[in-house]
């Protein structure tokens, strides 16, 4: 028995205890080890040690290639450049109704967040003060009617008069100035032919001296002399006195005088009449202006009672907003009632960064999402003012208008908007993970015979996922797009197999 104890232990394997408990156990419960399940063991072990060795061998390859990347390569395609932003659904016409009448609103049909049909009837009012109203505005204009136009009777005949002084005012001036050249010339005459009658008879005494000297001395030659000329001017003053009646040029220049200082009379007169009352013009105008008020006070009351007995209507479909207005409360003209949201006029209101308004434009067509609904528009103005959000950053005020609206469209909510800001066909592309950015400009890494090199570029337009490529880069050049540790430019790299990436990249990968 012993030598046979022994013989066992020598031909055990490895644990010839382990095997005689695990014996002991299979003899109690189950029996003996199946071989399958020790062959199934064996390939276990196997294919664990295998997998570690082509670990290995792979480590030690991917070290002798350098750092594995992730790269894809520079395609040509199509690409659309969109900016996407949210936005608050808003109307674009936006009325605010208010009183045109001061008079109680007997009812009111609108309720706030409703829907209200153009021509629909809003208001009506209480019109029985407006009527009483209208009767005590005719009846006031036909009393100033007659007043004023008593009173106006009064200044037109005060103005004929006038008018009648100033004529003869004129006609008396030309009197005046008729009879003031007849005084004039009279004097005239008279003062001349006065004038030769004195000399005349100093000619005369003259004369009469000398003819007395050469009396007394018949010799005087000089005395004689001076006889002959003076004889010869007193002939010839004669003559020229003989032209002028003094008599009548008395008789002439009384006359004138009498009539010049009856005319001049007469015009003083006729100037103090010829102005009339200076107040008849204002009178007249006052008067006038009375008339037209009280007129113009009649007219606004039949106004203001057309206006009440057609009371207030909607002047497009919309919704109702800001109901200020309470059935049977007086309304006050020009207080606010409510307001109405064109619902067939619809728009979206967006605040966009300085980076994507760069990309809009009016024009540029949108799509539009609003409770999971589609619609189609444009952007329809773009603020030139930018304005600070609650972050910080600057923002601009985008509208967006809906162009095909419906009664799905609530105002206030939320809407997505997507503008598509340009397009281009066949174009060179690259992933945007594989663009970088410094104060050097734009570059990209690219995978060039196992090294990295590193490529400056000139980009177009992007999209989520696509950047267009305009110089630097040709079709097949290996984009580096993701790396494991810091990149630089000439070290060693190699292109991560398909097998290292997951999910979507590696997806994108096997594309």
């Amino acid at each position: 028995m012993k030598m046979e104890e022994n013989r066992t232990t020598e031909n055990s394997v490895e644990f010839p205890e382990i095997d005689l408990k695990i014996e002991d156990k299979t003899k109690k419960k189950k029996g003996k080890i199946k071989p399958w399940i020790i062959v199934t063991i064996a390939a276990c072990v196997l294919i664990v040690v295998l997998f570690g060795v082509m670990i290995a061998k792979m480590s030690s390859a991917m070290a002798g290639m350098g750092t594995p990347v992730e790269v894809k390569e520079a395609f040509r395609g199509n690409i659309a450049q969109t900016v996407e932003a949210s936005g608050v659904v808003a109307s674009e016409e936006v009325k605010t109704y208010f009183a045109d009448v001061t008079a109680k609103i007997d009812q009111l049909s609108v309720v706030q967040g409703q829907p209200v049909k153009k021509g629909d009837l809003l208001v009506t009012y209480h019109t029985e003060d407006l009527e009483d109203g209208l009767s005590q505005a005719e009846l006031e204009t036909k009393i100033s009617t007659y007043g004023a136009d008593a009173a106006i009777v009064g200044i037109d005949s005060a103005e004929k008069k006038a008018a009648n002084a100033a004529a003869e005012y004129e006609n008396a001036k030309k009197f005046v100035a008729h009879y003031s050249d007849c005084v004039a010339q009279a004097n005239a005459q008279l003062k001349k032919a006065t004038k030769l009658a004195t000399e005349q008879a100093e000619l005369a005494a003259q004369i009469q001296k000398l003819t007395k000297a050469l009396t007394s001395n018949p010799e005087d030659k000089a005395s004689a002399k001076a006889l002959k000329s003076a004889e010869k001017d007193y002939k010839k003053v004669s003559k020229e006195l003989k032209k002028y009646d003094i008599d009548a040029l008395k008789e002439t220049l009384e006359n004138c005088s009498a009539d010049l200082a009856e005319y001049k009379a007469l015009m003083k007169e006729y100037e103090l009449t010829k102005e009339g009352d200076p107040a008849a013009a204002l009178n007249r105008a006052q008067q006038s202006m009375m008339k037209e008020s009280a007129q113009v006070a009649k007219n606004q009351a039949a106004d203001q009672l057309a206006t009440a007995r057609e009371g207030v209507k909607a002047d497009f479909d919309g919704i109702v907003s800001d109901v200020v207005a309470v059935e049977g409360q007086m309304a006050t003209e020009g207080v606010q009632l409510f307001t109405i949201h064109n619902a067939n006029a619809l728009k979206v209101t967006l605040s966009v960064t300085k980076y994507d308004v760069q990309k809009l434009a009016v024009g540029q067509a949108a799509e539009i999402t609003i409770n999971e609904n589609e619609y189609t528009g444009s952007v329809s103005s773009i603020s030139r003012i930018a304005s600070v959000n609650g972050s910080g950053a600057a923002v601009v005020d985008v509208t967006v208008h809906i162009d095909n609206p419906d009664d799905k469209i609530i105002l206030g909510m939320e809407a997505k908007v997507s503008v598509q800001t340009a397009e281009e066909e066949d174009i060179l592309l690259i992933p945007s993970a594989g663009v970088n950015y410094s104060s050097d400009g734009i570059f990209c890494y690219i995978l060039s015979d196992g090294v990295i090199e590193k490529r400056e570029i000139e980009t177009g337009i992007s999209d989520d996922e696509y950047i267009q490529v305009l110089s630097g880069l040709k079709e097949g050049d290996k984009v580096v797009t993701n790396v494991t540790g810091t990149i630089e430019e000439g070290m060693p790299a190699s292109e991560m197999p398909a097998s290292a990436l997951t999910g979507e990249d590696a997806e994108e990968t096997e594309e």
